[in-house]
């Protein structure tokens, strides 16, 4: 690990000129380095024709606003603005400030005490121990049970915890009955809360077992270390990062305030574009292949808007708004994935924080397990990955279908070793024309999912329409 220096530096608000200048910075970077640079947009954003885009973006979307404005004025004579589909998936909300407030002192002040505990007696084991067999220099094999053992009990512990912070969080919902959202946001800060646990944990544990009985003097990481790591931008652990010497307020309100216009954006999308053809899953007789076609086509631009709207709202206006309000110098979130031609690339480049976690703390430890077979360690990142996104949605949405599984899981792999290190704009074309599909096919499915539980019996699909034609056409035969 790369230890950073005490007397950090302040970021540099590069105005940089050109695309290329910003590549090359790019290519430097290491896992887990923290160094002070800006996000790939705040640098891109300098060039003007780059932010010729965003400007087109922006009028694009006041454009679709006034258009629903004077739409419901011509229509009704009143703005007929419903937040039905709001009240359906928010809800509750004073339950799920209680249980993350739980999540969140467990997470803090349990961990961190609970941590405290181990090193300081482990200390007071080692120093017994050394009592003991005074002697030897070194540690004996009567140290080393005494320790292991103690470290065996606290590992215990610590698995326990990590279970019920997984359970506990997931009962509630369920007992609590949590709309749809409300269940999402939960679930997303368990996980991020369960990564930066294992982090602190990791960290802080190789810490005191690479000390030496002669140089026994190492120290848990201080509670305000831990707190402000807590809320970060980042799942990796280090006693100091990077810092800006300001908080420059104007960046903070800009930030979170176009997170907030994006909130309202995506819900349009979602409540004018995608509603009407999920309902058509919920009202029609029979799901024809014409009908399954012509729905996911309807779904797909409206997809891939909502796909850009949350990338570019949540991993640069929340995490920026974010790391400028805690003075949080490294704002690297992500990098170029619209450049990618590869789906590792893609993969390592859309979401950089949960890269490095995945990388750190399970990549290299099952590389060194399978005696550095790399192929092995990235199959099963990529279905662990797969695994915790299906996860996410099983429990938000109450119901069991491994459509990520499937889709991530096995079309990712299968793109991962058919285009390992492919090159070229045609890959890139190729690549990219997946995210509208993506966007199109799993909408679909879980809305055809949703609705063949709601009626399992009244409704006729393709596949058994064919399957009863076939059975007619042989009984006449």
């Amino acid at each position: 690990m790369n230890e950073v220096k005490e007397e950090m530096p302040t970021i540099n608000r590069r105005h940089s000129g050109t695309v290329h200048s910003l590549k090359i910075s790019i290519k430097r970077r290491r896992t887990g380095e923290f160094i002070a640079r800006n996000s790939m947009l705040t640098d891109l954003f300098q060039v003007s024709h780059i932010k010729c885009v965003r400007n087109a973006f922006a009028a694009g979307f006041i454009i679709m606003l006034f258009r629903h404005i004077i739409n419901d004025l011509l229509h009704y004579g009143r703005l007929n603005w419903t937040f039905e589909l709001l009240s359906l998936t928010v809800g509750k909300l004073h339950i799920v400030v209680l249980i993350w407030i739980l999540m969140i002192l467990s997470a803090s002040f349990g961990v961190y005490y609970g941590s405290y505990m181990w090193t300081y007696h482990r200390k007071c084991d080692e120093i017994n121990s050394r009592n003991v067999v005074i002697e030897l220099k070194k540690r004996t094999y009567l140290d080393l049970i005494v320790i292991g053992s103690y470290d065996m009990i606290w590992l215990t512990i610590y698995i326990c915890y990590l279970t019920s912070l997984m359970v506990i969080p997931c009962w509630q919902i369920i007992y609590h009955q949590l709309p749809l959202v409300s269940s999402a946001i939960i679930i997303a800060e368990q996980l991020r809360l369960l990564m930066k646990v294992h982090s602190f944990v990791r960290e802080n544990a190789r810490k005191m077992s690479e000390q030496t009985i002669s140089a026994s003097d190492q120290q848990l990481s201080h509670l305000h270390q831990y707190l402000y790591f807590l809320f970060v931008p980042t799942l990796l652990y280090r006693d100091t990062y990077p810092r800006t010497s300001t908080i420059e307020w104007n960046i903070v309100w800009k930030m979170f305030g176009q997170f907030l216009l994006l909130l309202i954006l995506v819900y349009q999308l979602i409540a004018y574009y995608w509603m009407p053809v999920f309902a058509q899953c919920f009202t029609v007789n029979e799901i024809t292949v014409k009908f399954v076609i012509t729905a996911i086509f309807d779904l797909m631009l409206p997809g891939t808007l909502i796909i850009i709207l949350t990338f570019y709202g949540f991993f640069h206006c929340w995490m920026n708004g974010f790391a400028e309000l805690l003075q949080f110098a490294d704002r690297m979130f992500y990098e170029d994935w619209w450049n990618f031609t590869s789906a590792a690339t893609f993969w390592r480049s859309w979401n950089i924080i949960v890269h490095d976690w995945l990388y750190v703390y399970v990549y290299k430890d099952l590389t060194a397990l399978f005696s550095g077979n790399r192929n092995l360690s990235t199959t099963c990142v990529v279905i662990l990955s797969a695994i915790f996104h299906e996860y996410f949605m099983i429990v938000s949405l109450g119901f069991l279908s491994p459509i990520l599984i499937a889709w991530f899981g096995l079309f990712g792999m299968a793109f991962r070793f058919a285009f390992p290190q492919t090159k070229g704009s045609q890959w890139n074309i190729l690549l990219l024309a997946f995210i509208p599909i993506c966007a199109g096919i799993i909408p679909f499915l879980y809305a055809l999912e949703v609705s063949a539980r709601s009626s399992p019996s009244e409704r006729d699909f393709f596949w058994k329409m064919t399957s009863t034609s076939s059975k007619q056409s042989k009984s006449d035969l």
